[in-house]
Parts: C-alpha cells; sequence; structure tokens
C-alpha cells in the first residue's frame, strides 16, 4: 500500500522554509526556559533543551529543540489541544515518519522557532540526543568539526530539511559510539599522529588529542633521549588532567651520520620544525654515500591509573637519494622501510601500517589495555 503524501504546494511556508545556519545566540537558553514553564502548565515533564542552539558557541538554525517524556502515545490531545491554541501545531506520525516520538513545531510569523519531541519513559533516542547536546559541551574539537559539518550541508541541502538532517546522522552516530568506548588522552597536537595512532588502534579506543580535550599548551622536549621526552609529554598533561594519558615521541636515527637526527628529529633543520628542510639537511649530510640504513623508533608512553608503561616499535630500513610520495608527514619521503621499494610517502596509512613503528607500539599499547579494560 502506497502511503499518501499531502501535495507540497499545499503546506504553509514553514513547513518548506530552507535550513539556514546563523551564529550562536546567547538569547537561546533563555527562550528555551521559558518555553519549558510554558510546557508544564499544559502537563509536559521531564523536558530538556537539546540540539545545537543548547550548545554555547555553535552556529544552528534558529530554532530551539525540546524533548520531554510522556507516559503514553495515548489520549495525547489533552497536551496538544492547548499547545494548537500557544501556535503550536502537531505533526501527525504518518508524515513525521519517526514511530519513537510525537513532534510538535511552534511557529511565529511563518518560521518555526521550536520543536517539541515528545516520547516515551527510557526512550533510547531521548538519551542519545541529551548525551550528543553533552559531548559537543565537553569536546571543543567536536563541536568545531560539528559545525564545519552543518554549515557544508546547508549550502548542500537548502530546500531540503529532511537530507540536511539525514546527512548529519553517521556523524552523530559515530560520535556517540565513539563515547561509549574508554576515553585515553593522547598528549599531542599533531593531528597526523592523532590518525595514524587511532588507526594502529582501531575503534576499541577513543584517543582524543590535546585539542579534543580542551588543553591548550606546547608541551616541552627538553631531554636527549626519546624514552624522557615521551614520560616528560605524558606526565605533564596526567598532572593536569588526572586522566589516563599516553604520548609518543619518535626519531629517525641514521647510522652513516652517527645516529642524527634521532631525539632532534623535528626540529633537525631548525626550531620552525619544516619536514622538508629537515629531510633536506639528512639528505645534505649523507651525500652520495653508500651507507643509507636508518630506522625510525617509536616510544609510546603510558600512565594507566597512575602508573607508567612503555612501548617501543621500531622500523628498519634505508634513506633515498631524493624524496618520492607526498603522503604521510614528517621524514616519510625519505625513508624506504626494509622489504619495500616505495617510501612511506608513497603509501597509503593502510600499507604504512604494514610496516609502521608507531603500529607496532601502538599495537602492544593495544595488547596491555585489553588486558585492562574488561
Amino acid at each position: 500500500m502506497t502511503r499518501q503524501v499531502p501535495n507540497s504546494q499545499l503546506w504553509p511556508k514553514w513547513a518548506t522554509e530552507p535550513v539556514v545556519i546563523v551564529d550562536p545566540d546567547p538569547s537561546w537558553p533563555e527562550k528555551a526556559r521559558q518555553l519549558q514553564t510554558e510546557l508544564s502548565a499544559v502537563g509536559v515533564h521531564n523536558i530538556q533543551h537539546v540540539g545545537s542552539t543548547a550548545v554555547p558557541g555553535l552556529p544552528a538554525k534558529p530554532i530551539i529543540d525540546l524533548v520531554a517524556e510522556v507516559p503514553s502515545f495515548d489520549n495525547l490531545e489533552t497536551i496538544v489541544e492547548p499547545l494548537r491554541r500557544q501556535d503550536w501545531h502537531y505533526v501527525p506520525p504518518g508524515l513525521d515518519q519517526r514511530p519513537f516520538r510525537r513532534l510538535l513545531i511552534k511557529v511565529e510569523n511563518d518560521k518555526r522557532t521550536a520543536h517539541l519531541h515528545l516520547m516515551l519513559p527510557g526512550s533510547k533516542q531521548r538519551k542519545a540526543e541529551i548525551r550528543f547536546r553533552d559531548l559537543l559541551i565537553q569536546q571543543p574539537q567536536l563541536k568545531a568539526q560539528y559545525a564545519a559539518l552543518k554549515q557544508q550541508l546547508a549550502v548542500a541541502h537548502t530546500n531540503h530539511r529532511e537530507a540536511y538532517t539525514n546527512a548529519k546522522s553517521s556523524f552523530i552516530n559515530n560520535a556517540l559510539a565513539m563515547a561509549g568506548k574508554p576515553r585515553i588522552i593522547f598528549a599531542t597536537n599533531n593531528e597526523h599522529k592523532v590518525k595514524e595512532i587511532q588507526s594502529a588502534i582501531g575503534d576499541k579506543i577513543n584517543i582524543v588529542s590535546l585539542k579534543a580535550a580542551g588543553i591548550d599548551i606546547d608541551i616541552p622536549e627538553p631531554h636527549e633521549t626519546i624514552e624522557a621526552n615521551a614520560t616528560e609529554k605524558s606526565t605533564t598533561i596526567h598532572k593536569l588532567t588526572n586522566e589516563n594519558v599516553f604520548s609518543e615521541d619518535t626519531g629517525i636515527e641514521v647510522a652513516a651520520i652517527g645516529g642524527e637526527p634521532g631525539v632532534h628529529s623535528a626540529y633537525y633543520a631548525g626550531e620552525e620544525r619544516s619536514a622538508e628542510k629537515n629531510n633536506a639537511k639528512v639528505l645534505q649530510k649523507l651525500g652520495d654515500n653508500p651507507d643509507r640504513k636508518a630506522r625510525f623508533r617509536t616510544i609510546i608512553s603510558l600512565i594507566w591509573n597512575g602508573r607508567e608503561h612503555l612501548f617501543e616499535g621500531v622500523t628498519e630500513g634505508h634513506i633515498l637519494m631524493a624524496p618520492a610520495g607526498s603522503q604521510g608527514f614528517g621524514y616519510d619521503p625519505i625513508f624506504v622501510p626494509k622489504g619495500e621499494t616505495r617510501s612511506f610517502g608513497q603509501m597509503t596509512l593502510q600499507e604504512k601500517n604494514r610496516y609502521s613503528h608507531r603500529r607496532i607500539a601502538a599495537d602492544k599499547l593495544v595488547a596491555f589495555l585489553q588486558t585492562q579494560i574488561a
């Protein structure tokens, strides 16, 4: 049987208004409180302000989203009828197509100003709405990513609200899925490293960068060994947050130049930390020396329940005569792992992980964590 959909030409203006994202408005929380008071007066209870307007500093459609509980979807007329007199419009379940809720939309001057989502007690969808709101408040990077996505989708689906909403689903579901996993702060501001470690660890653990954790500091690396610098970074963040945290320090060691750059790999050619200049300096020092042996070495320092654990990963290989490839970062374009003919710079992340020093250390980290996490 085909469901009959009303002719959109007969719909009111507010039903087809375009998707427009506006700058955050500090008055949104107060508007939500006013609506909560009005709704409580007609028997709507356990009301929560959710959605983007509930997150300080987040751009949003200027529509207040509220979720509330009702004991049953039967006899809703006792709530719907008084709300109709206050410019709330009830959306029939067949049109809404979300059986887990009943939806009312408040309209002023032919524009939506609020959505009321009525849900049954214990509704997992209600819990998800509240949890996602809290995650956005707690995680600045997640909020920034969501803001960028919303702006992008608002352009792509300006005249299709349903497509706009559906396109956000995978982002929201992924954020909620990761939030249910153990969280460990990765003490770095290098997003390439975060991506590489998360890829190595998989989805068993939620890796949170310093930025995502709301920490804006540059941790010094004053020591002369990779191990000591890794420990410096993890202990600094652990003292600041009292959370489980890990850090990594990596160096490339070239045999023919005395193991340089080693612990100084990041700023080998200067404090600006230019990968291009670092690579050029290694190649210049090696010259045409036929001994091109080198190795990448990673040390991960994990502070777990107040105790430090160290994990090492080493990848043997050699240095090319000239850079090759634009993938990866750092010294990847000039390093070829043993058993390969291509540089790390010519490999995808998945290919690199077959040899990666960081992956080897991360696997040891994961093996340890699996013994600790039920």
